[in-house]
């Protein structure tokens, strides 16, 4: 990447957020860490980022509910939702044109990785799935 590429990561597990932070920060991406969907809302009012890594099944505010808020502020960043229920109704009813994928925990890296960078380049992306490498 010649331009580092701003990412939020939004999730209530300390352990993930601090993970993935230090994934992608290795690979050349400025992180920024929410613990819920309202911290998320918080630092979005003052910044912009290409690119939200959410989970969905957060405490206070969850991902959903973020989600939509920030489709009725008209927010721009692409978004890659992450949850361990692949399954939730909520997630099939949920119309973003911003979501650029769904990833089931547990997910490999290189995935992540892949689609993150395709993410921020504007590319098509084609999601492996695969669980040999789990986050956690």
């Amino acid at each position: 990447m010649t331009e580092s590429k701003k990412v939020l990561v939004v999730d209530d597990e300390t352990n993930i957020r601090y993970l993935l932070s230090d994934f992608l920060s290795s690979k050349g991406f400025e992180v920024s860490l929410a613990k819920d969907g309202q911290e998320s809302l918080d630092q979005l009012e003052n910044e912009s980022f290409d690119l939200v890594i959410t989970d969905i099944h957060m405490p206070r505010l969850d991902g959903i509910e973020m989600l939509k808020r920030m489709e009725k502020a008209s927010r721009k960043e692409k978004i890659i939702i992450m949850t361990g229920d692949p399954t939730d109704r909520r997630l099939m009813e949920l119309k973003m044109p911003h979501v650029v994928t769904r990833l089931s925990k547990p997910f490999g890296m290189d995935n992540l990785l892949n689609v993150a960078i395709a993410a921020t380049a504007n590319k098509k992306i084609r999601p492996r799935m695969e669980t040999r490498h789990p986050i956690y």
